[in-house]
């Protein structure tokens, strides 16, 4: 009988699964290229700002130029893409009026992500008032949604010379404890989550995604425009789990560095919330900030989940509607002679 050779057998082991690691970053790989060139090709334009090059669309009025309509920017959540604002339909009931710029955040659909810098959300602020510059675009409304209203907010916090104002939709903004953070972040981590993104990443977003997308939409069932037009492959590239994951392990610091600062908000603000929001409820966050921001303007949308920007578009237009109207106002200089009266601390609640 022949001896049992330890390290020998060992070794074959760990032959084998460094093949089938190699074999799935491959498969990988390839599945990227094929998502990113044949599946869903880029459907914008790109600009390299500070080294990151960003993939986005801009859309305005037919009539005239685009650019001279008032500008928009739209910020995607977490795990999302541009596509998201435009499957919604919200970008076309806006882009009738309004000049809108919707872009792929950092290692979202075709946008990179260098390595060397943290992307949290002052950082993602940093990096879209440069891209704004490079297009030259002056104080646009922000419209954020969810991780993107926190990166909205941060944006109107450290540069609100530059935004007239923020609609804030479906947000996080305070530190909220999450079972899901500790899992989905995992391939955030160094070394070891570069190895789970390659390799175990892809199938295992494949599994998650029929579960986590009704959770987003509940009580509605996911749209059949969503079903038929959303890059659900792009949520299956490494790079793009990293993304979300490092974005996910960055939330809850970033909403403790933000809060103390929500009171000295000096821009129009607008809040809209899902009343049935099971990702991120209204009362620990909206409704919170509502508080907290001078002048803010809030709505709670009965009926409505995370993802409202897919059934109510009338209340978010008209939030964009009165949220420039006071930045317009906001603007405009007083009177010769004649004092402007400080904001209440409460204004009266949005009605939408």
């Amino acid at each position: 009988m022949a001896e049992i050779d330890p390290p020998r057998i060992a070794g074959a082991a760990l032959g084998a699964v460094a093949l089938a690691a190699g074999g799935s970053a491959l498969h990988a790989w390839l599945h990227t290229r094929r998502v990113t060139r044949e599946m869903h090709p880029p459907i914008g334009r790109f600009v390299e700002v500070e080294g990151v090059r960003l993939h986005y669309v801009d859309v305005g009025p037919t009539d005239g130029d685009p650019g001279d309509a008032p500008p928009i920017l739209f910020v995607h959540g977490n795990g999302a893409c541009l596509e998201d604002m435009l499957v919604s339909g919200l970008i076309d009931a806006c882009a009738t009026r309004w000049r809108c710029i919707v872009p792929d955040r950092p290692g979202y659909g075709h946008s990179s992500r260098p390595s060397g810098r943290p992307y949290d959300p002052r950082d993602q602020a940093d990096l879209l008032r440069a891209f704004l510059a490079e297009l030259g675009v002056e104080r646009p409304l922000l419209v954020g949604h969810s991780w993107g209203a926190l990166l909205s907010l941060a944006m109107a916090l450290d540069h609100p010379e530059a935004v007239a104002g923020a609609v804030l939709m479906s947000g996080f903004y305070y530190p909220q404890e999450r079972g899901d953070v500790a899992a989905m972040g995992l391939p955030a981590m160094p070394v070891v989550g570069h190895l789970l993104a390659w390799t175990l990443g892809p199938q295992t977003m494949r599994r998650l995604a029929p579960k986590l997308y009704p959770r987003l939409f509940d009580p509605h069932p996911i749209p059949p425009r969503m079903l038929a037009d959303y890059p659900f492959a792009y949520g299956e590239r490494p790079g793009q789990i990293r993304a979300a994951a490092a974005e996910l392990a960055v939330m809850r610091s970033a909403a403790a560095e933000l809060m103390p600062r929500y009171a000295g908000c000096d821009v129009p603000v607008t809040l809209l919330h899902g009343a049935e929001d099971k990702a991120l409820p209204a009362a620990l966050h909206t409704q919170r900030l509502a508080a907290e921001i001078p002048g803010a303007r809030v709505a709670l949308l009965p009926g409505l989940g995370h993802m409202v920007h897919y059934f109510a578009r009338d209340a978010i237009l008209a939030a964009i509607d009165e949220t420039l109207a006071r930045a317009t106002r906001r603007a405009a200089p007083a009177p010769s002679g004649i004092g402007v009266a400080p904001r209440a601390p409460n204004d009266p609640a949005l009605r939408v």
